[in-house]
């Protein structure tokens, strides 16, 4: 299951976002791409482990996030809305022109 949404802010204020998102999952990383944009984690909820692909382009204007979950097969696209929704909510009160998330 995969899926991309395009964010307003820059390729280093989502990129780190999705770090902070795998500290705040308690995920384990399975590959760190920084230069690339990529890294891969897995989490571990209700005895299932996901692993998330995140991969991070700069498009000029902001940010293309795009992810790909493997694991169970019957909760990816819940995984995946969620993923986008926690990412959504974290992002939401960073300002891009703010000299702190440059």
């Amino acid at each position: 299951m995969e899926n991309g949404k395009i964010y307003a802010q820059p390729f280093n204020v989502v990129f780190g976002t999705i770090l902070d998102m795998i500290e705040l999952q308690n995920g384990k990383e399975t590959l760190s791409d920084s230069p690339h944009g990529r890294v891969n984690f897995s989490i571990s909820m209700y005895g299932f482990t996901w692993e998330m692909k995140f991969a991070v382009t700069s498009i000029g204007y902001g940010s293309r996030v795009h992810l790909e979950i493997g694991g169970e097969p019957d909760d990816r696209e819940k995984i995946l809305g969620k993923e986008f929704a926690l990412l959504d909510s974290m992002l939401l009160g960073v300002n891009p022109n703010c000299p702190e998330n440059a």
